[in-house]
């Protein structure tokens, strides 16, 4: 799916970013040891060339998703080596953390109290001569070996595939949306109460009477609806009739401040400006918006930089009073950059949703001339969860099927299951939301698929599992750790990925689109299996998360078997209880955080909750 295989390369830049942390992380504390022997089976010249090695692959990794994208298999083939690899290297690389610090800890004073000086070795230390060796102390050097062996070889054939090192033109190797337009709907649904009142923010005096031009941010996850409502604004008469100039621009993921101002003067005169400079257009525009009330709509903008934001505004400064900028974003980071506050737009009532779907499947705005299907219609809108574009999309799925058999089988099946020309403007829609985070929070989201669907979500819940993770590892003080999850949680709600929950306002929820993504993230790290959601196992990188029947809350609950393993081997596991994600989850999440943080080196297989 090409989804899954689009955000395989950022999975994988994320893991490397951790493996580098982690050499550098070693490499100091063989520094700290003065000229000591190294650690079994590893020196710092073999960590040096290891992180040579991870450098060259690093590089060629956004060529690599492109290439694969276009149906290279071999290049797929390569990053899931690649992929395998990093997993086995960071195990490798954590045992010799805990001989680091067994190291460091033996070199302080020791108490008879203190459990400073308990070691985490799988065998213990052999202090005979060197003739009779440990053989735990043996296992890591052919390890380290077999990985040596194996970061050759990749690299190897890295150079066969002809990839290209740092690549900065993507585009031509990934699908794009076609780009809005200014023209609205054939019929918009359950928007009538936000139509109002934005017509009123766009047409009335701006609070800030010392103001000539106003901006308006339309915020909300994508596929929510916004461009359509901008579209509609834009053409409704008492917007129309209220400024003597509009430009529509459709600015996408490139906030090029040239072509904005070239595309904004092309609408207003009407004549090319093809091989002008930016000072030449930014004069030209300033002189035709002098003194004009104007209506500029700016669609889709993904910019948080400030300087170009402040650069792009310059010709605006001389409109009249009461000209404004309406924007469209699903990030709240690009809505501040404005200093306007955000108009937030929500889902569609499940009403309004079915309207839609019925539009688009039958024609009609409701079930009331087709009752054999005004059911089904129903549980299929839900799926949408409110989402319009969702309902669009299933809408034209269910066109041109007559029988409701064919209904009850696209509402069976999972969105992702759906072929791919059928829902790939929904996958491009989210597709885009997840390419423009953050190496740093694409893991973090892609953890997220461990909570089931409608799950509220606890933010330290969720910050202590990724600090378990090591996902914050290296990045800060470990005294700062917990501070600087929870700036990531709060940025993925900012990006529109995790939303506030209806009833309880301190929890979050995730929009089941979005779940469906993070779990084909996490699909596309391990395996995901099961037909039904209340049998889903999902692994994230090295952890497997499966639903099982328990008898101790008479149902269903979900037993989260965490498997630490590399590639198909298990190095070590962690298996506890966690009884009915809504009502018996776990209260004291610092436990399995600390639990965690021991799954290398114990072997527990089943404990209740109880015994936490």
């Amino acid at each position: 799916m090409a989804i899954v295989e689009t955000i395989v390369g950022a999975i994988l830049g994320s893991a490397l970013q951790v493996l580098f942390e982690k050499l550098a992380s070693l490499g100091l504390s063989y520094a700290q040891r003065e000229g000591a022997l190294p650690f079994s089976g590893i020196s710092i010249d073999q960590l040096n060339k290891w992180k040579k090695m991870l450098d060259t692959i690093n590089a060629v990794l956004d060529d690599a998703e492109d290439k694969q994208l276009s149906g290279k298999g071999p290049v797929k083939l390569w990053l899931d080596d690649v992929r395998d690899l990093a997993y086995d290297m960071e195990d490798l690389l954590d045992e010799f953390a805990i001989q680091a610090a067994e190291v460091k800890s033996a070199a302080k004073p020791s108490t008879s109290k203190s459990w400073v000086n308990w070691k985490f070795s799988c065998c213990p230390r052999d202090k005979s001569s060197g003739s009779n060796p440990n053989p735990c102390s043996l296992m890591p050097e052919t390890r380290v070996q077999e990985i040596n062996g194996r970061l050759e070889d990749i690299v190897t054939r890295k150079a066969q595939l002809n990839l290209i090192e740092n690549a900065v033109n993507r585009s031509n190797n990934t699908e794009k949306r076609l780009p809005s337009t200014s023209l609205p709907e054939s019929q918009l649904f359950g928007r009538e109460m936000e139509e109002a009142e934005l017509v009123e923010l766009l047409t009335g005096e701006s609070e800030n009477s010392n103001t000539t031009l106003s901006v308006v941010p339309i915020f909300g996850m994508g596929g929510v609806g916004k461009t359509a409502l901008a579209q509609q604004l834009y053409n409704d008469s008492s917007v129309h009739s209220c400024f003597e100039t509009r430009a529509w621009v459709c600015v996408s993921d490139v906030f090029d401040v040239l072509d904005i101002t070239k595309t904004i003067l092309q609408s207003i005169t009407g004549s090319s400006c093809a091989g002008e400079d930016l000072n030449s257009l930014q004069v030209k525009l300033k002189d035709n918006l002098s003194g004009k009330k104007f209506l500029v709509v700016l669609d889709d903008i993904w910019n948080e930089k400030y300087e170009k934001w402040t650069v792009l505004l310059k010709p605006f400064e001389v409109g009249a009073r009461g000209s404004k900028i309406l924007i469209t974003t699903r990030n709240l980071a690009v809505a501040s950059i404005t200093g306007a506050s955000p108009y937030t737009l929500k889902e569609l009532s499940l009403d309004d949703c079915t309207s839609l779907l019925a539009f688009h499947a039958l024609g009609e705005k409701n079930f009331e001339s087709h009752p054999d299907f005004e059911t089904i219609g129903k549980k299929i809108a839900e799926r949408c969860k409110g989402l319009p574009l969702a309902a669009k999309m299933l809408g034209g799925v269910l066109r041109n099927k007559r029988n409701p058999d064919e209904w009850e089988a696209i509402l069976n099946n999972k969105m992702w299951d759906l072929p791919t020309e059928k829902n790939d403007e929904v996958l491009l829609v989210l597709k885009l939301s997840y390419a423009h985070l953050p190496s740093y929070l694409k893991r973090c989201f892609a953890y997220c698929a461990v909570f089931p669907k409608d799950y509220e979500i606890e933010r330290d819940e969720l910050v202590l599992l990724w600090i378990a993770e090591g996902f914050l590892d290296g990045q800060t003080a470990e005294e700062n750790n917990l501070r600087l999850g929870r700036s990531y949680f709060d940025e993925l709600v900012s990006r529109s990925f995790l939303q506030q929950a209806n009833v309880d306002v301190s929890k979050f929820s995730m929009h089941d689109l979005l779940n469906d993504l993070a779990k084909s993230i996490a699909g596309a790290t391990c395996f995901s299996s099961g037909e039904s959601q209340l049998a889903d196992t999902i692994c994230i990188g090295k952890i497997s998360w499966k639903d099982h029947f328990c008898e101790c809350c008479g149902g269903r609950a979900n037993s989260v078997s965490m498997l630490w393993s590399s590639g198909t081997k298990a190095s070590s596991s962690l298996g506890f209880l966690w009884c009915n994600w809504k009502s018996c989850a776990l209260t004291n999440v610092y436990l399995v955080w600390i639990w965690m943080r021991l799954r290398r080196s114990f072997k527990v297989w089943s404990c209740s909750k109880e015994e936490f």
